[in-house]
């Protein structure tokens, strides 16, 4: 069940959404021959990041897998922490060690308790992963687990229970549930862009589709607007966003709230491949007060959080510019 509450427009907030996610707009300008897609006309990811809560022995960590298009194909990055830098998993299957002491102190160092632990291994296997064309992130053949000590701490893949069971079989699987997830995509509509995604916005709650889109500006005459819908039903609807390019609204999905945010300033005033749109859903509860949170205390939030920035762009500026 969707509902909305009154639109409320607080610009210093949602310039906060749009600053945080777009500071690094650079680094993905990525080169045409990366962006591959099977249909014309579809909205095709550039890499898909999803953050996970660690288990207890790695208190108040988060572990974050981005998958993004490269040359030879969909790759995979591991990140041990929310502000860690990224490790490269090159191979398509393979084991690696990673030490926690390098990051942030007081986590992960010996400094967190006594179920801490000073490195993480990771297994993954993506030589059976399955894609669908629009993506980088496979949707089944494939597995990555992480391990701290003795316990399964990450479990990711429909691959992923099995290869615990045989290769650890006194530990259980993590259920490991994503806490927020930001996609980069490209519209080759100069006009328009549309993406949609199935999420969860409370762990163990139903599964929702949630779709985003912005049309208009393109000189055909057609209506300026932008939309978020869930489940097929629309839940946001700006008209003109031109003239109201930052806003926010709060929906209620399953009768608890989640607040809806976006900055389309780079859509209409930006040129390419700069220019983009930033639409946001965050879950809280009833008695959060902050309308938003910086990205990194979003992932630590207890709501689901869904980043959705794209770039109206045709594949050869993102490469004229990635060449420049």
């Amino acid at each position: 069940m969707v509902s909305a509450s009154s639109l409320l427009l607080l610009p210093s907030s949602v310039r906060d959404l749009a600053s945080c996610v777009v500071a690094d707009v650079a680094a993905c300008t990525t080169p045409a021959s990366t962006l591959t897609s099977s249909s014309a006309g579809s909205t095709s990811s550039l890499s898909v990041t999803v953050s996970y809560r660690a288990t207890a022995i790695l208190p108040g960590r988060h572990l974050r897998l981005t998958w993004t298009r490269s040359p030879l194909g969909p790759t995979l990055s591991f990140y041990p922490s929310a502000s860690a830098p990224a490790v490269h998993l090159r191979r398509r299957k393979g084991t690696r060690s990673v030490s926690l002491e390098d990051f942030e102190s007081g986590v992960g160092n010996g400094a967190g308790g006594p179920g801490s632990c000073s490195q993480v291994v990771v297994f993954w296997d993506l030589t059976a992963a399955r894609y669908d064309a629009s993506s980088p992130e496979p949707h089944s053949g494939y597995y990555f687990v992480a391990v701290a000590g003795d316990e399964v701490v990450l479990a990711v893949g429909d691959l992923a229970a099995e290869f615990v069971e045989d290769k650890f079989p006194e530990a259980a699987a993590a259920l490991s549930l994503p806490v927020a997830r930001r996609e980069r995509v490209v519209a080759p509509d100069q006009a328009a862009m549309h993406t949609a995604r199935r999420v969860r916005f409370a762990e163990g709650g139903p599964e929702h589709e949630v779709s985003v889109g912005c049309s208009g500006g393109g000189g055909d005459g057609a209506e300026e607007e932008l939309w978020v819908s869930v489940d097929g039903k629309r839940a946001v609807q700006a008209r003109q966003p031109r003239l109201n390019f930052r806003g926010n609204q709060t929906v209620f999905v399953d009768g608890d709230p989640v607040d809806v945010m976006w900055d389309l300033h780079g859509w209409w005033f930006r040129k390419p491949p700069v220019g983009c749109a930033v639409v946001m859903l965050r879950a809280r509860s009833a008695l959060e007060s902050r309308l938003w949170l910086e990205e990194e205390e979003a992932a630590a939030a207890p709501g689901f959080s869904l980043v959705v920035q794209a770039f109206k762009s045709r594949f050869d500026d993102l490469s004229s510019s990635a060449h420049r």
